[in-house]
């Protein structure tokens, strides 16, 4: 369980800094100012990883997740909001910003 804190914790800095930092890393895609890479860790999901942002709001945490497997269709066409992989990879999110905009 300590792991799971550490790794919660982590997020929470990530996501305190990509409020203040406009891009960190650019999605290859056109959609630069609206998704960001991000490492998902072995044994992680996007499920989590939107539950870990969004811990009190499910309606984001969907969005999130849709607007997730959309940005990684073309590299992963297969990625489910569930799919756990055994090695750490690296996917495509939204940025926060952008997921506000889509309302």
């Amino acid at each position: 369980m300590k792991t799971y804190a550490a790794r919660q914790q982590l997020t929470l800095v990530a996501l305190a800094l990509m409020l203040h930092v406009p891009l960190l890393s650019a999605a290859a895609s056109g959609e630069s100012l609206s998704a960001m890479d991000w490492p998902l860790q072995p044994r992680e999901s996007i499920q989590d990883l939107s539950r870990l942002i969004y811990p009190k709001n499910p309606s984001m945490q969907q969005r999130f997740v849709a607007e997730t497997i959309r940005l990684n269709r073309e590299t992963q066409p297969e990625l489910q909001p569930t799919t756990v992989f055994e090695q750490a990879q690296r996917i495509v999110i939204p940025s926060i910003k952008q997921l506000s905009k889509r309302r």
